[in-house]
């Protein structure tokens, strides 16, 4: 048992002291716009009957176990996931391991389990299932909550437009490129962090010193291309301008996949330091050039792009 932010994290419900609560569950990877309305709405209603809440989260994402060949990766890391849960004033977070013989269990079987912590309502959202074959739809779960003792609240799904806030609309739209679309749907830019490394040094030659990221295993990472990003360094300044370049850097033929952000009117070493970077909006594709001369000449209008871009979005440019 832990602390995290406000909330206390348990591993696994058999950790949890039984009394009256409110629960809500579901995988939370993101944490986007629709997750916190439903997080707010089940510590309200907690707060309302004076109980406790608690939120269940899976992990590894459910998807990461059962179809890993066709999962893009996770919005964000666990660490974030739960800091975020945190930060949603839930007084409990139990996180369970999502392993092949949990996902056989029935729905009867896990709620079981759950109602013996003490639960008094079960809030999720409207298209939430668990079980094998996901047969503890809402509909299902309410009938084994009339037979445990047990209410059960499904949140409507929260739109933006007429699209429907969801982790895979957001992990879609970031495999896309169309970080703006997914920062829409977080509430947040989409973020990658990562320790900075040594490259080929070929940017602080050209004029153009990068800080190069190994993309972090198990993240969803954005389509290759050339990005307006923040970047927030471990000096505690503040975000910083940059641009951000993701591929494998056709033009010198490096072949393999980088992140590598140069950070505007910023000549530091931050080399085994770890740096975030935001990625707000994609100014191109991928690109090969003719020469050195051709690539510079373009990232000087990759530069002017992204400083117009941050310009209108932090008053920085």
């Amino acid at each position: 048992m832990k602390e995290q932010g406000q909330g206390t994290v348990v591993d696994g419900l058999d950790e949890l002291a039984v009394e009256p609560r409110v629960v809500t569950i579901g995988t939370f990877d993101g944490v986007h716009r629709g997750h916190r309305r439903l997080l707010a709405s089940a510590v309200a209603r907690a707060r309302q009957l004076g109980l406790r809440s608690l939120a269940v989260t899976l992990e590894p994402i459910p998807a990461m176990v059962l179809r890993p060949e066709h999962f893009p990766g996770r919005i964000a890391p666990v660490d974030d996931k739960l800091a975020r849960l945190a930060a949603s004033d839930v007084d409990e977070i139990a996180v369970l391991a999502f392993t092949p013989e949990f996902s056989r269990q029935s729905p009867e079987e896990f709620m079981q389990r759950l109602a013996a912590t003490g639960l008094r309502e079960l809030w999720i959202g409207e298209g939430f299932a668990l079980g094998r074959h996901r047969a503890g739809d809402v509909n299902r779960l309410r009938e084994i909550g009339a037979d445990l003792g047990f209410a059960v609240v499904a949140v409507p799904r929260l739109t933006d437009g007429d699209e429907v806030i969801s982790s895979s609309a957001i992990r879609a739209a970031i495999q896309a490129g169309d970080v703006a679309a997914a920062r829409r749907l977080l509430g947040r830019p989409f973020r990658l962090s990562g320790e900075v490394i040594h490259g080929a040094h070929l940017g602080r030659k050209i004029g153009y010193p990068t800080a190069n990221v190994v993309p972090p295993p198990g993240l969803v990472v954005p389509a290759d291309g050339i990005y307006a990003t923040l970047a927030t360094l471990p000096d505690g300044a503040g975000p910083r301008p940059a641009m951000t370049y993701v591929g494998t850097r056709p033009a010198v033929n490096t072949g393999a996949r980088q992140i590598e952000t140069h950070i505007f009117d910023f000549d530091g070493d931050l080399y085994g330091q770890t740096i975030a970077v935001d990625f707000l909006e994609r100014l191109r594709g991928d690109a090969t050039f003719d020469g050195v001369d051709a690539l510079i000449a373009q990232m000087r209008r990759d530069e002017a792009a992204a400083r117009a871009v941050l310009g209108r979005e932090t008053g920085a440019a």
